[in-house]
């Protein structure tokens, strides 16, 4: 699990210093993730068979579905909102992008907290590490939505 997310880790990076134009990044990102992803799932089962996922291992499998398909799904927003001509950066954007980032992190801190006090529930310092970053990406998303739902409340 660690080594998938150090791979997402460094799809982001490349992403971000490639000298494509914005949608091209994107979209060649999501394609190349995708790809990816389903050719090394594809390659685990076939190699494991159908005993693969039990217990942690599930629930881990799951929360990358669940990452994916939010990440792919805002990706899909990104670019229909870019055709529509609304702008990508706003003063409203950027302040729900600090005010998230902020309980993100603080709400991250403590899942990392509750992640080493039960240390010894994991199987191995992989999957620990691998489920905790993977937390905290669903932790990011989730405060994100929320934090948006609550300034578009006390704009109206």
């Amino acid at each position: 699990m660690l080594f998938i997310s150090i791979f997402v880790l460094e799809l982001y990076n490349i992403y971000n210093k490639g000298d494509f134009d914005m949608k091209t990044k994107r979209k060649t990102l999501m394609i190349t993730s995708i790809l990816i992803m389903g050719v090394i799932w594809g390659f685990v089962v076939l190699q494991r068979g159908t005993n693969l996922f039990h217990g942690l291992d599930l629930i881990i499998f799951i929360l990358i579905i669940i990452i994916g398909a939010i990440a792919f799904i805002n990706a899909l927003k990104k670019d229909k909102e870019e055709k529509e001509g609304i702008p990508t950066e706003d003063e409203m954007t950027t302040q729900i992008k600090y005010k998230s980032g902020y309980y993100a992190y603080l709400y991250s801190m403590y899942m990392w907290l509750f992640i080493f006090l039960l240390k010894d529930k994991f199987p191995d310092v992989e999957t620990m590490l691998g489920g905790g970053i993977l937390l905290s990406a669903l932790i990011g998303f989730i405060v994100k939505i929320i934090v948006k739902r609550n300034l578009n409340e006390k704009s109206n």
